[in-house]
């Protein structure tokens, strides 16, 4: 999403909640939620939506830690380098965008799991997911597993995308409309 993209999101009668773009850090990650619960009750966002924003929010900014493959730090491990927004469309809809590089084998890891999860329906996502819990088969570790199942629990709508850089680096482009 570029500034332009937001600024007709905000033209055309959006709302946008928050919006980051760098390093990303669990330090930065607890303020950045602490922003989104002052934003919630500000607008008085109901309880049950508002934990589907955090909990989406949270999941999707530890993939941009777990998986952003945009440049080197001193020691030459990967930064973890992203954006994150979130918004409201002017028809109530609210939505979190996410953009981050990754390399050729997390591209396919994470596409196939988001089109697995797009075969599935609603409940057949909440059984897949606790049976992932149960089992411990992909679990939180990095792997693009039981994560995008906890996003896909509390999403409207799943939008993804990957545009090659060079070869064996991808933009990876998310889009959640919350429930």
């Amino acid at each position: 999403m570029a500034i332009k993209d937001i600024r007709k999101l905000i033209e055309d009668g959006g709302i946008v909640f928050m919006t980051y773009v760098g390093f990303m850090s669990q330090s930065l990650l607890s303020g950045m939620i602490e922003a989104l619960e002052q934003e919630k009750d500000i607008r008085q966002i109901p309880c049950n939506m508002s934990h589907n924003i955090f909990t989406v929010f949270i999941e999707m900014t530890q993939n941009i830690m777990k998986y952003s493959k945009n440049e080197f730090d001193n020691e030459n491990n990967f930064k973890s380098n992203g954006l994150i927004l979130v918004g409201k469309h002017n028809n109530e809809n609210i939505y979190i965008h996410s953009q981050n590089i990754v390399n050729e084998n997390d591209k396919k890891r994470i596409k196939k799991r988001l089109e697995e999860i797009k075969q599935l329906n609603e409940e057949e996502i909440k059984q897949k997911y606790r049976q992932l819990r149960r089992t411990a088969i992909n679990s939180h570790k990095k792997g693009a597993g039981i994560g995008f199942y906890e996003i896909a629990k509390r999403a409207r709508k799943i939008n993804y995308e990957f545009t090659e850089i060079s070869p064996n680096k991808f933009n990876f482009y998310l889009t959640i409309n919350i429930k």
